[in-house]
Order: C-alpha cells, then structure tokens, then sequence
C-alpha cells in the first residue's frame, strides 16, 4: 500500500485475520503479511495471546498452530470496519475531485472525450461518470501506449494506439498520466494533433 504506513492497529488485522483463515501458518509466512521482521512477530502474537485475542497450540517446539478466539474475531470485524470507512472516505474525497473536473470540462462544451493513460486516474474518471446522473459527457475510447494493453478495454470503453485517435471522432483529449505527461504531450504534438483542444487532468487549476 503505497500510501499508507502500517499501524499496529492495521498489522494486528493482518494478523488476526491471516490467522483465522490459516491456523498453521509460520512467524516467517506471518512476518510477510504485516511486513514486518520475523524477530517482531512473535512479540506481536504475544500480545494479541495476552489480550485473548488468540490462543496457541504446540506441537512440537517448533510446530505451532495459532487460532482466533471470539474476542479475537470480534476485534478483527471491527478493525476491518474502521479500516473500510476510513478507505471510503478517502475514495469519497478523490471521487469529488474527479467530479468537478468532469464538470470543468463539460463546462467548456466539450462531449465527447478520449482519456489518454489507461490507469488509475482514467478508471476513476469513468468510475464517476458511471455513478453521476450526469450524460452530456461520452467517454468514446481510452489511449494508451503500452503495446499490452492496446486492443483490451477498461470497464468497457476500447483501449487504443494513439496512431487510430482520428478513427474516433472526438472533441478533447484529456491526459491522465501523470508520470508520462510530458511524454504524451510531445507524443500527440509530434503526430499532428491540435493541442488547444488537450487538456491535462493534473494542471487542473494552473491553466
């Protein structure tokens, strides 16, 4: 999770519920799932065994099996809530931010858009759209220049080359890279297109 520094709280769901789901897992499988060092787990199930959260079961000194209470489920349900609204709440954030851009553009007249960048900012973008009860913006194809994706659709919409944007009639093309921004923008420059009608979705605000 790029954005994100693990607190206890969130190590102690990972925990809790990589547990539940399998009672025989390792310190070291453990260590991988909250990212942290096999020497800091085993301080980590103590405490969750010293709040009753779980309980162990040896087999062998080195064979150990680990098993969530009903305090420990309680506990983990709640976590995993807390977590999600928190989530939410910041999608909710990003959902408006994208909501007023949409709106800027329509502003502007324009209909019919091509997104250039088929990532995270693109699915977004169509996201939105899909949830607003605003129509007077039509998303007609995605851009993209990774050969991979080229010929594959995101949530519907055709994912093209930018040598085929005049195959699709259009009144905007908005760049949603933000690491290959300026790479586009030479891109689309280069093969002729009119850059007064390519907007940029992360200058919103500086133009």
């Amino acid at each position: 999770m790029k954005f994100f520094n693990p607190t206890f709280e969130l190590k102690e769901l990972r925990l809790l519920q990589h547990i539940e789901s399998k009672f025989d897992c390792t310190q070291k499988e453990l260590s991988e799932v909250v990212g942290a060092a096999v020497s800091m787990i085993n301080q980590y199930i103590n405490r969750l065994e010293e709040q009753g959260m779980i309980t162990r079961k040896y087999h062998s000194p080195k064979t150990v099996h680990y098993f969530i209470t009903p305090e420990g489920l309680k506990r983990k349900n709640y976590l995993l809530i807390t977590y999600t609204k928190e989530l939410l709440d910041l999608y909710k954030l990003a959902k408006s931010n994208v909501k007023s851009y949409i709106f800027e553009v329509k502003d502007k007249h324009y209909q019919k858009i091509l997104l250039y960048g088929a990532g995270e900012v693109a699915e977004t973008i169509l996201s939105v759209l899909r949830d607003t009860e605003e129509n007077a913006l039509q998303v007609v194809a995605i851009i993209d220049d990774d050969q991979e994706k080229i010929g594959r659709t995101l949530m519907g919409y055709p994912i093209i080359s930018s040598k085929d944007i005049d195959d699709y009639k259009h009144d905007v093309i908005v760049v949603t890279s933000y690491s290959y921004e300026e790479t586009i923008l030479g891109n689309l420059e280069r093969i002729g297109c009119d850059m007064a009608r390519v907007e940029r979705f992360f200058m919103r605000g500086l133009e």
